[in-house]
C-alpha cells in the first residue's frame, strides 16, 4: 500500500484519506485488495520450488470479503474458531484445504470441522449461494494441541463414521511461549498410540514460532528442529504426509531490517526439499505479513500532552500487535505543521492505547497507523472496515456503536429454573 501526499493530504491511490475518514467516520481500517493479492502471489513465488501450501492465517482479518478474495487466487486457510471455520465455508474455500488450529474446540464445533450437517449456519437454515453445506466434507487438518485433544476428536469422528487428518503442534523452545503444545516426546508418544486408528490419521508436524519467527535464524532452527522430530517419527514406523512450519513472518514493506518472503523460504528450502521428494506437504502460514502489507488504521486523537521526547497522545483506536506497525504515524490533514523526522511511532500502549506521537499533533487530528489493520477487528472491535478495490470503497464491515453492545442487554430475562 503506497501513501502519498499530494497537496498536504495523504492519499492512497487517488484516494484522498481525509475525505474517506469523515465519510465513513473514524476508527475504520483500511484493506487495499490488490496490495494484499500482490503480497499472497510474492509468498506463492517464493516458496514455489518447494510447492508450499500458502495458508492464509485468518486471524490477522477474519472478515469474509478479504478471504474470498485471497481463497479465488488460490490461498489455503488456517483458522483458530467455529465462527471462522463457517466464514471459510462463506468465502468459498474448500475445506480440504484449511488448517483448524486453536485451543478449547468444543465438541459441537469438531462435528462442524467434520461434516457440514453440524454446520451452526446449516443447522439456522442459512445457505450460502444457494447451497447446503451438508457436502462440505472435514476440514484438512486438524491442528492438535495436547492429547486430550486428540482423544476428543478421536471419540467424535468415531461417533460420525467420519475419517480426519490431524497435524500435531510440537512446542519447542524455539517457539512463542505458550502453555499448549506438544514437546517432542509427546509428540512421539502419540504416533506411537494413535499412528493406525482409522478415524484420525496422524498426518504431520506443525509449529508455529510466532513473533520469534521473525528472524530467518529463529525460522531455520524451528524448521530444522521440526524436520529431525519427522524423521525420528518415520524411523519409528510411522508415514507422514505434511510439515506446517507455521508463521510469524515480518512485513519488509515497512521495516527495512525485516526479511522479505524469499529470504524466509532460502532459509528453510535446503531443509525442507527433501522431504518434497519424499511426497510431503509443505505449509506455510502468513497472515500478517500479508494483511501488514495492504493496511491501514484510521484513528482520531482524542487528547494529547507533552511528554519527554515528543508529545503522548490517547487515540480512539491503536494497533495492538507488538511490532505490528513499524512505519511512522501520519497525519492527515495538513492543519498543523510538520517538523521533520518528528513522525515517527516511539512506543504503543495498546491497553490505554497511548502513542508518542509528533509534536505536532493535536486533539481532532487524525492519525493513519500503516499496517495497523492487522489484528485491527481484535484489538479494536468497534472499527468499520473498508475495502479499496480498483479504486472502488466498499465499507465491508460497519462500525458498531454503544447501543450495538447494550441492545441484547434491554431484552426481558428469561427464566430456567
Amino acid at each position: 500500500m503506497d501513501l502519498v501526499e499530494r497537496d498536504g493530504y495523504l492519499h492512497v491511490g487517488s484516494l484522498r484519506l481525509a475525505e474517506l475518514a469523515e465519510r465513513v467516520g473514524t476508527p475504520f481500517a483500511l484493506y487495499d485488495a490488490d496490495a494484499i493479492i500482490e503480497r499472497f502471489y510474492r509468498f506463492v513465488e517464493a516458496f514455489s520450488s518447494l510447492r508450499a501450501m500458502i495458508c492464509f492465517g485468518v486471524d490477522a482479518c477474519p472478515n469474509a470479503h478479504v478471504m474470498r478474495r485471497l481463497v479465488k487466487r488460490g490461498a489455503a486457510l488456517r483458522v483458530r474458531s467455529a465462527t471462522d471455520l463457517e466464514r471459510a465455508w462463506i468465502c468459498g474455500a474448500p475445506l480440504s484445504r484449511v488448517v483448524y488450529s486453536g485451543l478449547g474446540k468444543a465438541d459441537m464445533d469438531i462435528r462442524a470441522a467434520l461434516d457440514g450437517l453440524y454446520s451452526p449456519l446449516f443447522q439456522a437454515g442459512r445457505l450460502v449461494e444457494g447451497k447446503p453445506p451438508y457436502y462440505r466434507g472435514p476440514v484438512g487438518y486438524f491442528s492438535i494441541e495436547t492429547g486430550a485433544e486428540l482423544e476428543q476428536i478421536h471419540r467424535i469422528a468415531g461417533g460420525v463414521r467420519i475419517a480426519c487428518r490431524a497435524l500435531i503442534h510440537v512446542c519447542l523452545d524455539c517457539c512463542r511461549q505458550s502453555a499448549f503444545g506438544l514437546s517432542p516426546a509427546e509428540a512421539i508418544d502419540l504416533f506411537d498410540r494413535f499412528g493406525n486408528e482409522p478415524r484420525v490419521r496422524l498426518a504431520g508436524l506443525r509449529i508455529h514460532l510466532g513473533p520469534r519467527g521473525y528472524a530467518t535464524d529463529a525460522m531455520r532452527t524451528g524448521t530444522q528442529r521440526l524436520c529431525e522430530l519427522a524423521q525420528t517419527i518415520v524411523d519409528r514406523g510411522a508415514s507422514l504426509e505434511a510439515i506446517d512450519i507455521g508463521g510469524g513472518f515480518g512485513c519488509d514493506l515497512f521495516d527495512p531490517a525485516a526479511p522479505s518472503p524469499a529470504d524466509y523460504a532460502r532459509a528453510v528450502e535446503p531443509l525442507l526439499a527433501p522431504w518434497v521428494e519424499r511426497g510431503l506437504k509443505i505449509i506455510a502460514e502468513p497472515g500478517w505479513s500479508i494483511i501488514g502489507a495492504g493496511s491501514l488504521l484510521v484513528s482520531r486523537v482524542l487528547s494529547s500532552r507533552p511528554c519527554e521526547d515528543g508529545r503522548l497522545a490517547a487515540a480512539e483506536a491503536v494497533p495492538g500487535e507488538p511490532g505490528a506497525a513499524p512505519a511512522p504515524a501520519r497525519l492527515l490533514t495538513p492543519t498543523l505543521p510538520r517538523a521533520e523526522g518528528m513522525s515517527t511511532i516511539a512506543g504503543i500502549d495498546n491497553a490505554s492505547r497511548q502513542v508518542r506521537v509528533p509534536v505536532c499533533c493535536e486533539p481532532g487530528d487524525v492519525l493513519a497507523f500503516p499496517g495497523g489493520g492487522a489484528y485491527a477487528r481484535r484489538d479494536n472491535p468497534a472499527c468499520a472496515e473498508v475495502l479499496l478495490e480498483q479504486s472502488r470503497v466498499f465499507v465491508i464491515r460497519p462500525r458498531t456503536s454503544p447501543l450495538d453492545d447494550i441492545e441484547p442487554e434491554l431484552e426481558s430475562h428469561e427464566v430456567l429454573l
